[in-house]
């Protein structure tokens, strides 16, 4: 697809399909993260988790939902795949990072005609103790920062009308 119509086209997805994504698509989006600017290109840094496992999904999401004290919460929109960031600790731009693969990722699964849509709140919420974080086997001092979800969008991609009030000085 053309760059410019993967822009156009990308959007928060939070209703999915029930529909494999092929394991060589999810290597393309988790590439084009791994391809993202990353502070002093401090790479070593990062980690990426995807996350296929529908239980561990849920394990993840039950957890979400005892630190809210919400049973109903649904932070991942029944997404079918989490892709999780991680930084180390004391990763002074791990936010700025996290971010911009996320950002890289989504474009990609946009060009894929794949939904996403990033998650901040919920791992903004857990703590480093939290459960789950062990069986991410993740490097230890490495601890998540945000999400993406992804997968099949119930309804055809559609850009919105993006406006951000923008100043020209010359």
């Amino acid at each position: 697809m053309e760059f410019d119509k993967v822009i156009d086209k990308r959007v928060s997805t939070r209703a999915f399909l029930d529909k494999k994504i092929e394991k060589k698509d999810l290597e393309k989006i988790v590439e084009a993260g791994v391809k993202a600017p990353v502070g002093k290109s401090q790479y070593e840094n990062m980690a990426i988790t995807v996350i296929t496992n529908k239980e561990f999904i849920n394990e993840i999401l039950e957890e979400a939902r005892e630190i809210v004290n919400d049973p109903k919460a649904n932070p991942i929109y029944s997404a079918p795949y989490l892709i999780i960031i991680s930084a180390k600790d004391g990763h002074v731009t791990r936010l700025e990072d996290t971010a911009c693969i996320i950002e890289n990722m989504s474009l990609k699964a946009t060009d894929l005609e794949i939904g996403s849509c990033y998650i901040r709140g919920m791992f903004e919420r857990f703590d480093k103790k939290a459960r789950f974080i062990e069986k991410l086997n993740i490097e230890k001092d490495f601890y998540p920062v945000h999400g993406l979800i992804l997968g099949y969008p119930k309804e055809e991609l559609k850009g919105k009308n993006h406006s951000i009030k923008t100043n020209y000085i010359d």
